[in-house]
């Protein structure tokens, strides 16, 4: 394994932690202990995460010139006709 996938695997294990941690809360919100763990979890996932974007590169794509609901500017499937025309 590469140190690349190793430190994908980490940063995938932290996420995945805190999210099974996040589920926990849901039902003891109580619980500072398990929030206090999450939140430790999520800053080494980020941490490892900008370590891994400073010597592979970006992790996920991402343009800060579309807006995450661009989408729905396009013409929907039953908008084109047959010719790809709208």
């Amino acid at each position: 394994m590469s140190e690349q996938e190793r430190l994908m695997r980490r940063i995938h294990s932290y996420h995945f932690a805190a999210w099974e941690l996040h589920i926990f809360l849901d039902t003891h919100p109580g619980d500072c202990k398990a929030a206090r763990q999450q939140e430790e979890y999520r800053k080494m996932a980020d941490e490892l995460t900008t370590q891994y974007e400073a010597a592979y590169g970006p992790m996920h794509h991402s343009s800060s010139d579309t807006s995450r609901w661009a989408w729905i500017n396009n013409p929907w499937p039953w908008d084109v006709n047959e010719e790809g025309d709208k």
